[in-house]
């Protein structure tokens, strides 16, 4: 993989529109062009993928915690992501119990009682749309989607590692046309 395609994004739920609120939280990650320059090489790409490098969270799963009794927090992105899919449970308004998934990383509490298949935390790559088109909205949820009840007392930050294909010049831009456009990597001092 080219190091040019690949960009890290650190988020700190104090810094967010909504730090009061760290479960739900607003970061305007479209505006970055001007600090990240060979991005300009990709801000038309559709998809990319995307991963949750690192994820720390102030609290604990004792007492009266906000983890107690949570196997594992599920990190989601407001982004579409075509290949994934969640379960939910079915209600009045809801007759389908599969649905497009949000998720981008688990992250394991590591809460007494509980079996994992794997504590470390190990999250692979989602296929997702662009997301540095706009703001994204990052919600942590319980194993079972629903979301955890912290405040400002319970900050949290994560790595996300976004990685697009090795040649941009070859994606397919969703018109059924193949862009063919070659892309100079030299841009802006390149690598």
């Amino acid at each position: 993989m080219k190091t040019p395609n690949v960009f890290t994004i650190f988020l700190n739920s104090v810094n967010s529109v909504s730090a009061s609120t760290p479960d739900v939280c607003r970061f305007d990650i479209g505006s970055i062009l001007n600090l990240a320059p060979n991005l300009i090489n990709f801000q038309k790409q559709t998809y990319c993928k995307i991963k949750v490098r690192f994820f720390g969270i102030k609290a604990i799963t004792t007492g009266t915690e906000p983890l107690v009794d949570t196997t594992a927090i599920l990190f989601k992105i407001n982004v579409p992501q075509p290949n994934s899919l969640e379960t939910i449970t079915t209600s009045a308004t809801q007759s389908a119990n599969v649905i497009n998934s949000q998720i981008i990383g688990t992250i394991p509490t590591g809460e007494a009682g509980r079996t994992y298949s794997n504590s470390y935390y190990d999250n692979e790559y989602y296929y997702i749309a662009n997301p540095f088109t706009g703001d994204i909205i990052i919600t942590l949820t319980d194993e079972a989607g629903v979301e955890l009840v912290i405040d400002s007392g319970n900050p949290w930050c994560a790595m996300l590692e976004v990685c697009f294909n090795d040649d941009p010049a070859r994606v397919n831009d969703n018109s059924g046309k193949l862009n063919t456009n070659i892309i100079d990597y030299n841009l802006n001092g390149g690598y």
